[in-house]
């Protein structure tokens, strides 16, 4: 992955739209991840994960982009982060969002891979 590009994908577990991402996601390359969240929301949901395990870095504009898409699911934890990068994990304690999103460290029964 070279430096300033993100790399994301869509995938399904357990029948939970699930959006992945590797790489940095700030206002450079906040695009591509959008356009995946708009999609899978757009779909209606009752739940959306992230897989951020492999995002090295997210800024204010990728953080504003987990807030839009809980408050347009709304509902109680709809939205589950899954993320064990120090630097992830900073900016969701930081801003709060670790209290208002589900915060794993990895897949859980909650939500899994169907291939793990």
């Amino acid at each position: 992955m070279a430096y300033g590009s993100v790399k994301v994908w869509t995938e399904e577990w357990d029948g939970v739209p699930v959006i992945g991402a590797e790489g940095e996601i700030d206002l450079g390359t906040v695009d591509s991840f959008r356009q995946a969240v708009s999609e899978a929301v757009g779909l209606h949901p009752s739940s959306l994960i992230f897989d951020l395990r492999q995002v090295k870095y997210m800024d204010s504009s990728g953080l504003g982009i987990l807030v839009a898409a809980r408050r347009k699911l709304g509902g109680t934890d709809p939205v589950v982060v899954i993320s064990d990068q120090p630097a992830v994990i900073q900016a969701l304690r930081i801003t709060g969002l670790d209290r208002v999103l589900k915060v794993l460290s990895e897949p859980s029964s909650y939500c899994r891979p169907l291939h793990a």
